[in-house]
């Protein structure tokens, strides 16, 4: 467990880390839903009101919960595909990873396309098999994807995307099904988005873990969860941009505030168990943590996959700081505006 005798004396009470406000895709209403609060397990001792912890605001800006507004979107790649680009190669190139296939979302999105003629079907299908083709993996916090699962890894160089203001953004999972916002995040009819899917610019993805029911609370169980966003309609990219100011003024603003994140953290006591943390910010996910304040809230809420690596330790998040040090971008900036 992590020391918090730099915080002086405090008052501790127990808390769990995750918190309601999750996003989930509801078919029916294409709304984002928060769930209730469920405890019962142990996963994280708050301190008191200690001057030596710098409180809750810290990454609340980059929550990812309600979806619709999101227009900017990072994407870390690889030295080569950023050749490719800086080629004159297109934004959307693959329609898969190599030895790694379309990807859960794009597969499950597919089967469910196939599974019946409804109009939320077909508007499936067409997503899977035409608007979004070719693609692109996204998140709007860079930071939060750069590490990666244990032994796979995106690259280190990133891609900005930006959305039109106009597009649509679908909300897909096997288990909720498939919605279409607006940039307000109302619901799109679906007969009305399967006559204009040239206007549906990203996919959020939020995979079930085991593809079992979510147990959140005192007895639980299930795999690792994670969230994406899925790009690949060049009609509603605004601009692509490679190595900009923007870009670097983004990283070392995340450097930055992780760096605060970090020294916060080592006010609070994490489990010795980094499954009891992986449960709850997959329960977040779903909507159903236990409605915990804080930068450790903010952290878990702002992530889109919480793999091992980005468990809250001093020492991971020392390793994810010096990575985005690392990839500061380098070379000539390039913007790319598709519409011109």
């Amino acid at each position: 467990m992590l020391a918090t005798q730099a915080c002086g004396n405090t008052t501790s009470e127990s808390a769990a880390s995750g918190g309601a406000g999750g996003a989930s895709a509801n078919a029916g209403a294409g709304s984002i839903n928060a769930g209730a609060p469920a405890g019962g397990r142990p996963t994280i001792v708050v301190p008191g009101e200690d001057p030596a912890c710098t409180g809750g605001k810290l990454l609340a800006d980059q929550i990812v919960s309600q979806i619709g507004s999101q227009r900017v979107f990072y994407s870390w790649t690889t030295d080569e595909q950023v050749a490719e680009l800086r080629a004159g190669g297109p934004l959307f190139s693959r329609s898969e990873s190599p030895g790694k296939g379309r990807g859960l979302a794009m597969t499950q999105l597919a089967a469910f396309g196939a599974a019946s003629n409804k109009p939320v079907n077909q508007l499936a299908a067409t997503l899977a098999g035409t608007t979004f083709a070719k693609l692109r993996f996204s998140w709007p916090n860079p930071w939060a994807t750069l590490m990666g699962w244990p032994g796979e890894t995106y690259g280190n160089q990133l891609l900005q995307v930006t959305l039109r203001p106009e597009a649509w953004i679908a909300i897909f999972s096997q288990s909720r099904g498939l919605a279409v916002v607006d940039a307000n995040g109302q619901a799109v009819d679906i007969e009305f988005a399967l006559t204009k899917p040239e206007r549906i610019g990203a996919i959020y993805f939020q995979s079930d873990g085991d593809g079992t029911q979510v147990h959140c609370g005192t007895f639980f169980q299930g795999a690792v969860a994670f969230r994406e966003f899925v790009l690949g309609n060049l009609q509603m990219v605004q601009s692509w941009s490679l190595a900009t100011p923007e870009i670097t003024a983004r990283l070392q603003a995340d450097i930055a505030v992780l760096e605060a994140v970090r020294v916060d953290l080592a006010c609070r006591e994490l489990p010795g168990d980094q499954s009891y943390w992986t449960e709850d910010v997959r329960c977040a996910f779903t909507g159903a943590g236990s409605g915990a304040t804080g930068s450790l809230y903010s952290y878990d809420l702002s992530l889109g996959l919480p793999s091992e690596l980005y468990y809250p330790s001093q020492d991971n998040l020392a390793a994810l700081i010096a990575a985005l040090k690392v990839s500061l971008p380098q070379g000539e900036p390039l913007v790319v505006n598709p519409g011109g």
